[in-house]
């Protein structure tokens, strides 16, 4: 998968760098970054979600809140603003508010560039020592990445409405056997393929970073490669992950038919539950590239995304029907 959010290690100062260019105006990012109604949906790696107690944007104000990991785990965490210059510079110190057993102080800069219609981001983490930098790089690089590429996700539908596709359905089966059969490989390889087309390879590793790699064939003969990078995996519940096009070795490739198709698009599966029978299954992709022509193709191909969806809702509906 491609890479927007890069990480910068400088050789002669504590810190974690990392930067990322995103298609929005800067004060829209701003408002993202420092309004704790945003802050909730996207703070943090993958997976993560957020409660905010208190947020006081002033210099000496601070911000209480809890970050909810994935696996259930909870995270105090308390900022207290030191800069506050609107809308290009908040720095903060970082502990834990005195609560919790996990105690990671830095002092943290979110530094925001005029990029013309888009903004570059620069997160640093900034450590007491380099030992104190090294002793966190596993967790605080990927996880600085993931931060911003959810920010961008985020703020994409915001920034240009048609960066959001959505199409929902309603199924007469319960919420566990929706998700079943959009995350086995026993259940995907029967319709998870353009119209048409039949499933010639499907291999799966099925966790938060693990690949979905499938390839399907038109009747003529024609090959198509996709990819799949997991996100996040609540069972029953939400599946996000990473749509790409990919080769038969499992490489990133490009849309046979349309070379300025998104490299990458952000695909959400929210499973909610009608009735103890009855769940609706929505579907969002998000361009969150920075890419104009990408987002132009994208834009234009709501039409067709549509019926492509929906071809590959019907075959959903008939396999359920008969499993």
């Amino acid at each position: 998968m491609s890479r927007l959010a890069q990480t910068i290690l400088p050789k002669d100062k504590p810190q974690i760098i990392t930067t990322r260019m995103i298609a929005a105006p800067r004060e829209l990012v701003w408002k993202a970054l420092t309004t704790p109604e945003h802050l909730q949906h996207f703070w943090g790696p993958d997976g993560f979600t957020n409660t905010y107690r208190q947020f006081d944007l002033r210099v000496g104000g601070q911000a209480l809140f809890t970050m909810h990991g994935p696996d259930g785990t909870d995270y105090p965490n308390r900022f207290i603003f030191r800069t506050v210059e609107p809308p290009h510079l908040l720095r903060f110190d970082h502990d834990n508010g005195g609560e919790g057993l996990i105690q990671h102080k830095f002092m943290g800069e979110l530094e925001l560039f005029d990029e013309g219609a888009k903004t570059r981001v620069e997160l640093r983490l900034i450590e007491e020592s380099m030992e104190a930098r090294d002793a966190v790089l596993g967790f605080a690089t990927e996880g600085g990445r993931q931060n911003l590429d959810r920010l961008a996700a985020y703020v994409a539908p915001m920034a240009a409405e048609k960066n959001l596709f959505v199409i929902e359905r309603s199924f007469a089966v319960s919420q566990e056997r929706l998700f079943k059969a959009c995350t086995t490989v026993e259940d995907m390889t029967q319709w998870f393929s353009a119209p048409g087309h039949t499933v010639i390879k499907a291999s799966q590793d099925f966790r938060v970073g693990g690949i979905y790699h499938y390839g399907t064939a038109s009747p003529q003969g024609q090959e198509m490669w996709g990819k799949v990078m997991y996100k996040e995996i609540k069972p029953n519940s939400k599946l996000v992950y990473l749509q790409s096009f990919s080769d038969k070795d499992g490489g990133m490739g490009t849309h046979p038919m349309a070379p300025t198709w998104p490299k990458e698009m952000l695909t959400v599966f929210e499973f909610v539950a009608e009735s103890a029978t009855q769940t609706k299954l929505k579907i969002s992709w998000i361009y969150a590239g920075i890419d104009d022509t990408e987002a132009r193709t994208f834009h234009a191909a709501h039409e067709g995304m549509m019926g492509g969806w929906t071809g590959s809702l019907d075959a959903l509906q008939n396999y359920l029907n008969k499993n």
